[in-house]
Parts: structure tokens; C-alpha cells; sequence
């Protein structure tokens, strides 16, 4: 296997060396350890259950079918995306078609085919790429999903991440530190040859705005099956959590997502009601200074600005029309939109207090949030660069962000007074 992997490099390397563009954020990296692979945990093939003309009660989590029959019903529980706009599932009898339509404009649409295993696979288009479900083995390019893979109690399936410094699951760093995840780190958002010898079912690829950037045409030529990850996207907080009913249906467990899901709308709807009380809607700013002459932010319809309304708010940088997850505006443009913004809910990380993040730019002090030392960062636990409690865990937690964001812009609504932001999960003021 190993003498495999090695002649495997040389055809590797030459086909993304094409790929590289100046400006285009790829970036070759040669490394001979690259080329040196481990061999991937061992797996043992899940059970084969004989289930006759009844079928199962509950969607096979952990086995597959021995004795397939036309006509039985192998997913009784089943999930839809109500709030998803990049979403849509329908079921087969045993099988499930999941489509990918970008939010952003890259041009492209993606099929999925996830198959019971034991199952035939049904016809499907030449570009469709073909899961067999339960998935044993996944590979994660992106840490977002990661909190919702220990909701759904599918931590023991993950053999790789992209970068285990990343991490901050429990579950997650446990299994890490037990030697069971193995690092993708590498080129782009990961690295192809580890992602290759991982020999994983499916590979969760970081979906980029920017189509160069995006490494899953790429992995699909090299045979692996690369399932895109845009939850970032998304232009409702809602519609970001529901990327946590795709990992259900890779593992079959739709019972427990669907019911993970109606907790989290129904306290997120809670939340956004209580707001909706008060006529008063404070100018927000979100983002930070970029540079000299940029500022860095997110568009007017992604998930984040519909949150800040959601919490009572005017996100006050909507120069940026659509739903991407990054934008950088000029920063006199920024200044215009957002100098008399009240709060600044949301700047760069990993700043100590305001006099260090002031440091990082003088030009953060400008605005009146500032002066008025009304800053927020969402980045409480922060352990490093791209480390913190909320790039891991708070896909499946917007409601808890709501909280925090309705408390902080309206302490007015707080039931016995408004609790100290010390008390937050994610949201931290900077001192």
C-alpha cells in the first residue's frame, strides 16, 4: 500500500501545479513528508441485518441490509431544510438525493447520492458523486461541523481534521490526543495525499466564495468523495444550523437531528420574539480594520447580519450586497456607514484588552462603539489564531449567540437585570 501512495505523489503534485495562479490563493508547498502516508485505522465492515417485507423502525445508524427487497421503506425518519437556502433532500426507499445550490455565484450545482449500504444504487446523472450510508470513516476540511458531529454522537466516524490545533470539542480533542485523528493539513485547506490515505467515505471540503480556492474538483479527479461545506453562507443563522441535518444523513441518524434542530428554532424563536418587543434598534458595526485602507467584514444578506438584526439590531456596513461570509470594504466607506455605530458586536479575535486591539490598528479607534468602549469580540475560550469555542460549536448554538447579542444591545429586555457578559459562552467585551 505504502509503495502505492508513493508513486501516487509525483502525478499529484504535477496536477495541482497547473492549478496555481498568482493572486489566486494557492500556495504549492513541497514537502517529502507529504508523500510519506500512514496507513488509516483499520475499519470492520458493519453488520449485515436481515429485516424482511417489515423493514426497520428506525433509519440503520450502524449496519447495513442483508436481505434487500424492492418496495420496503429502509429510512422511516426523515429530515427536509426548511431554513437552508443552499439545501434540498429527497428520499428514495433506499436511497437519498441531496442537492447543493450555492448562495454565492461560482457557477455551479452540486448532486449527491447517499445509498444504503446493502442497497443497489439507483441511476443518476455521470457527475453525481455516490455515498454508501452510514458513513464509517469522514474527514473534515473545515472545523465548523464538528461540534454538530458530537451532538449527533458520530465523534468515533471522524479520522482526520485540517488542523488539530483548531479544535475545541471535547469530545473531538480527546479522540485527537488518543492518536485517531490525523492531520490534513497542507495545501489550500488541506492537503490531497493525506486526505487520499485516509481512505475516508466522504471528505467535508471547505466551500470558498472564490472558486479557485475550492479544492473538492480536485479531490473528485483523484477519486475522493468530496462533500462541499457552505454552512458559512447561509442567509439565516437557522439556515446554518440545519448543515447539521447533512451530517444525519450521512450517518442516518435524522430522529436525533431533527430533533436537535426543533430545540434549537424553538429557543432561537424565543429570542427573536423578545427583541421584536422593543421599538428601539441600536446601529451595530461588525468587523475589523484591514490593512490601511480596507476594513473587513461580511455582506449584507449572510447569516451573521440577519443575527444582528434578529437581536434588534441595524447592521450598519450593508454596502455588501449578498451572502458571502468575507467582504472587505474601503475603509472611508466603513467609516461613513458605521462611525456612529453604538455597539461593535463581533471584531478581531484574540485582542487582549481594547488598548491591544486599538494597537493592532489605530484606526479601530475612530469610531464612537470605541470611544465608548462598547466592544464585543465572539471569541470568549480563544486559544489561538482560528481557536475558539465558537468556530466549532456554534453552528448548532445560534440561539445562544441571540441571547448573548439581545443582551447585549438590549439590556432593557433582561429579566432580573442584565447578566455580566462574563457569564456568555462566546461573546467576550474587551476590557
Amino acid at each position: 500500500m505504502r509503495a502505492v501512495e508513493r508513486r501516487a505523489c509525483g502525478p499529484v503534485i504535477m496536477s495541482l501545479a497547473h492549478r496555481i495562479r498568482q493572486g489566486a490563493g494557492w500556495t504549492l508547498v513541497l514537502a517529502l513528508a507529504g508523500c510519506q502516508q500512514s496507513d488509516p485505522v483499520p475499519r470492520e465492515a458493519w453488520p449485515a441485518l436481515t429485516l424482511g417485507q417489515a423493514g426497520p423502525t428506525h433509519n440503520l445508524d450502524a449496519a447495513c441490509v442483508a436481505d434487500y427487497q424492492p418496495g420496503v421503506d429502509y429510512f422511516p425518519d426523515k429530515v427536509d431544510f426548511r431554513h437552508s437556502t443552499q439545501l434540498s433532500v429527497a428520499y428514495g426507499l433506499h436511497y437519498k438525493r441531496l442537492q447543493f445550490t450555492p448562495s454565492i455565484n461560482t457557477g455551479e450545482t452540486l448532486n449527491y447520492l447517499f445509498v444504503q449500504c446493502g442497497a443497489p444504487t439507483p441511476a443518476h446523472a455521470p457527475h453525481t458523486t455516490v455515498i454508501q450510508v452510514p458513513v464509517q470513516r469522514l474527514v473534515a476540511g473545515d472545523p465548523a461541523l464538528l461540534g454538530a458531529l458530537d451532538e449527533l454522537g458520530m465523534v468515533e466516524r471522524l479520522h482526520g481534521v485540517a488542523n488539530p490545533q483548531d479544535v475545541t470539542v471535547p469530545a473531538v480533542r480527546a479522540r485527537i490526543q488518543a492518536g485517531q485523528v490525523t492531520e490534513m493539513r497542507g495545501l489550500g485547506h488541506a492537503s490531497i495525499e493525506p486526505i487520499m490515505a485516509a481512505q475516508a467515505d466522504v471528505y467535508l471540503s471547505f466551500y470558498s466564495a472564490y472558486p479557485d480556492n475550492n479544492l473538492h474538483p480536485r479531490l473528485h479527479e483523484m477519486g475522493v468523495r468530496a462533500l462541499v461545506q457552505a454552512d458559512h453562507h447561509e442567509t439565516h443563522p437557522l439556515g446554518r444550523a440545519e448543515w447539521l441535518k447533512l451530517l444525519a444523513l450521512l450517518g442516518n441518524r435524522e430522529a436525533h437531528a431533527q430533533a436537535l434542530f426543533d430545540a434549537i428554532e424553538t429557543e432561537y424563536t424565543h429570542w427573536r420574539q423578545l427583541a421584536a418587543q422593543t421599538s428601539r434598534q441600536p446601529l451595530v458595526l461588525a468587523g475589523h480594520v484591514a490593512g490601511r485602507d480596507s476594513f473587513e467584514t461580511f455582506a449584507r444578506d449572510n447569516q451573521r447580519a440577519h443575527l444582528i438584526r434578529d437581536a434588534g439590531g441595524r447592521f450598519a456596513l450593508d454596502a455588501a450586497a449578498g451572502t458571502r461570509s468575507l467582504v472587505y470594504l474601503p475603509f472611508e466607506l466603513a467609516y461613513v456607514q458605521g462611525a456612529q455605530a453604538e455597539v461593535w458586536l463581533g471584531t478581531l479575535g484574540g485582542q487582549a484588552s481594547l488598548r491591544a486591539w486599538r494597537q493592532a490598528s489605530s484606526l479601530h479607534g475612530w469610531f464612537l462603539a470605541a470611544r465608548q468602549e462598547q466592544v464585543y469580540a465572539w471569541d470568549r475560550g480563544y486559544a489561538g489564531a482560528w481557536a475558539a469555542p465558537l468556530r466549532d460549536q456554534g453552528l448548532t448554538r445560534p440561539h445562544v449567540q441571540l441571547k448573548e447579542a439581545v443582551q447585549v444591545l438590549h439590556p432593557e429586555l433582561a429579566v432580573g437585570g442584565s447578566p455580566a457578559p462574563s457569564s456568555f459562552q462566546f461573546l467576550r467585551k474587551l476590557p
